[in-house]
């Protein structure tokens, strides 16, 4: 995996760093480079694409960019004739289909230059690989390259999110019904689908000829529950407590998520499958920009760092457009008082303009569920009993028919909420989104151009190590040695006691030195649909991770970092946890000590920073103690600050020992010494 760097594209201020995921089929990538001025051009011939003078884009709304900027055309335009799911034509002009200005293929036309003869950009909101078919068909050939995406609408993506998020209230399980038979037929009707657009391109492309195809992202972080108590449902402030209702929860986020994950796994398979076709003449790449928008930036929806406000000063890098799920000021109180109304027991309890309101919703609602679930079990995708024969079947230019979702009767179940790009354009990319998209696509241009000329790739990086002192404000760090245990701890037992058998794209995490100033997090990610666990590659990369970072201070302080390997199969982290530690990193050890003689006994105070920083003493203080002045340690109480004191100490120790031990154990520093610590002699009269 390899992080790519984009820097205010196209007016954005914001600076970023985007991963060129490894195409499935070859595994090439590399680095590019953007400035508000566009992508600045490499001196090899592979990144130049002076070779692309007829190019085009198709495929469904994440092409077309609905949302993303100013809509392109006018009402009346009229380009096309495309056969639509119900048998009607359409004209597929640049309005009809919401068709933006900031689309990544408008990104990308904006880089391409003077050299561009001709550029054909056919892509739809809304259309399925049979109509996206139909737009290769009318593509004018000999094209030099082209970029596409295809297959979410197969699944009927939009009207799940539309019924299970926006429109929450359904009868019985009827959502999570749709759900499963699309996750279901994932493999025998998506693949199908878009094997037959890749293959019909193979009649409209040039010799040597480039094709990228695109994946989708996952739209929702998933770390908290936080996102389920927004206001999701278009008509949460009515009281329809008769009806159920889903809220987004973090299991139907996983979900969602899970359903983009298979898409993508189930387009990367075709594209191995055409890649190795002997009778496709085209190069063709994949483009997964998915981990991206998960992990490489702030950009998913449900984020921690975002109350739901849409844009978010908070979440500058969000990917996505997404309803304003915290949309007033004055949203809580609100809320407490549409609660005061839900606690109604009876409609009599409700106001007589309440009372009408919630009937009348009452009644709609119940009206479009019934409606939702007739027509789920009515479609082509629910009940087909073979799936991919039907698909065929769709697709064949003698016999076109309507693959079949819920509500492809035409029943308006937005009841007339706004004009379709303002409720179709969620859960669709930004122009954050298509920058990033932007930047995938040309990056495996260039890798699959670098195969058609002969070339290894530029900078053909397969693994990346970032350490997180380069971020001027990442402040936390632990001891050398503490890491040092961790990772053998965590490599060689907790990682292959934890991780899931049978799975592939796993996480395993742990947390050492809880409650301590070292505290610190060390994880394990497998990627690219690998589930074997390598217990010598996890050892390797934590070494070098720990021991080729922070190399330049004195105490061998280590502030954790990221360590991408083998393009994204395996991504090892470690995190401090503790960002408030004493800073810059102490270049030395800190401590006072006071010892008092109380006739019996002597009490002592001892406070310490740069030792003594994971084990509350118990393994670095007490044992020294006893090997100076032997057994005779009583009321021993340790305990670290929540903030570091102004001196540095990160911690207070208190006990009692035996009278007269000061000169031999703590003035002379031999106990705070062997404990790896420094204090300033030790004031007191327990001599």
């Amino acid at each position: 995996m390899l992080k790519q760097t984009i820097v205010g594209l196209l007016g954005l201020s914001h600076v970023a760093a985007a991963w060129a995921v490894p195409s499935p089929h070859a595994g090439l990538h590399r680095e590019a480079t953007v400035t508000a001025q566009g992508i600045r051009k490499r001196d090899s011939d592979v990144s130049e694409f002076s070779w692309v003078k007829r190019w085009a884009a198709i495929g469904d709304s994440y092409t077309a960019g609905i949302g993303a900027g100013a809509p392109l055309g006018r009402i009346w335009d009229d380009e096309l004739e495309i056969t639509l799911p119900d048998g009607t034509i359409s004209g597929h002009g640049d309005w009809y289909c919401s068709r933006y200005n900031r689309a990544y293929p408008k990104v990308i036309e904006k880089q391409f230059g003077s050299h561009i003869e001709d550029f054909q950009f056919l892509a739809c909101s809304g259309d399925r690989s049979e109509q996206i078919f139909q737009q290769v068909e009318h593509l004018e050939g000999d094209l030099d390259f082209v970029t596409l995406t295809a297959g979410g609408n197969d699944l009927c993506l939009a009207k799940m999110i539309k019924d299970c998020i926006m429109l929450p209230y359904l009868k019985d399980d009827a959502c999570d019904t749709v759900i499963e038979k699309a996750q279901e037929n994932i493999d025998t009707i998506l693949k199908d689908n878009v094997r037959q657009i890749l293959t019909e391109l193979n009649g409209k492309m040039s010799k040597d000829g480039i094709v990228v195809i695109n994946g989708y992202a996952q739209f929702f972080n998933v770390e908290t529950d936080d996102c389920a108590d927004q206001s999701w449902d278009a008509f949460w402030m009515i009281p329809l407590r008769k009806l159920s209702f889903e809220s987004l929860t973090k299991s139907r986020r996983e979900r969602f998520n899970k359903l983009v994950i298979g898409i993508n796994e189930a387009i990367g398979e075709v594209v191995d499958e055409v890649a190795e076709d002997k009778d496709i003449g085209y190069k063709i790449g994949f483009a997964q920009w998915d981990l991206w928008a998960k992990e490489g930036v702030d950009g998913q929806m449900c984020s921690p760092s975002s109350n739901g406000n849409y844009p978010d000063q908070a979440q500058p890098d969000m990917q996505f457009i997404k309803p304003d799920t915290h949309p007033w000021r004055l949203w809580t109180d609100d809320v407490k008082d549409e609660l005061r109304r839900r606690d109604a027991k009876t409609l009599d309890d409700l106001t007589p303009e309440e009372r009408r309101t919630f009937l009348r919703w009452e009644a709609d609602v119940r009206r479009r569920a019934a409606v939702f679930e007739d027509s789920i079990y009515e479609s082509v995708l629910y009940k087909s009993s073979a799936p991919g024969a039907e698909v065929v079947h769709q697709l064949d230019k003698r016999a076109p028919a309507p693959p079949g979702c819920p509500g492809d009767d035409g029943t308006d179940v937005t009841f007339g909420l706004g004009m379709p790009d303002s409720v179709g354009r969620n859960f669709h990319p930004n122009v954050n989104g298509h920058v990033s998209i932007a930047s995938f696509v040309l990056s495996e241009a260039m890798d699959l151009r670098a195969v058609v000329l002969g070339e290894e790739p530029y900078c053909a990086v397969k693994s990346k190590r970032t350490c997180w002192s380069s971020k001027k404000d990442f402040r936390g760090y632990v001891q050398a040695d503490r890491l040092d245990i961790s990772y053998e701890d965590f490599c060689r037992k907790h990682v292959p006691k934890e991780h899931p058998d049978h799975t592939t794209n796993w996480e395993v995490k742990k947390t050492y030195d809880k409650g301590t100033p070292d505290e610190h997090q060390l994880i394990i990610t497998l990627g690219n649909g690998l589930a074997d666990f390598d217990e010598d590659k996890c050892l390797e990369s934590f070494e070098s991770l720990i021991h080729d970072c922070d190399t330049d201070n004195a105490m061998n302080w280590k502030r954790g970092g990221e360590y991408v390997v083998d393009g994204g199969d395996y991504t090892f982290e470690i995190y401090p946890k503790r960002d408030n530690r004493p800073w810059p990193p102490p270049s030395k050890p800190v401590g006072r000590c006071e010892g008092w003689w109380k006739v019996l006994f002597s009490h002592y105070e001892i406070e310490g920073g740069g030792f003594s920083t994971h084990d509350h003493g118990q393994k670095t203080m007490l044992p020294n103690m006893d090997t100076c002045y032997g057994l005779g340690t009583s009321l021993w109480k340790f305990k670290y600050y929540d903030e570091p004191t102004d001196e540095g100490y990160e911690w207070k120790a208190t006990f009692n020992t035996p009278v007269f031990v000061m000169n031999r154990c703590f003035r002379n520093n031999k106990i705070v010494k062997a404990a790896g610590g420094w204090t300033d002699g030790c004031r007191g009269n327990d001599g």
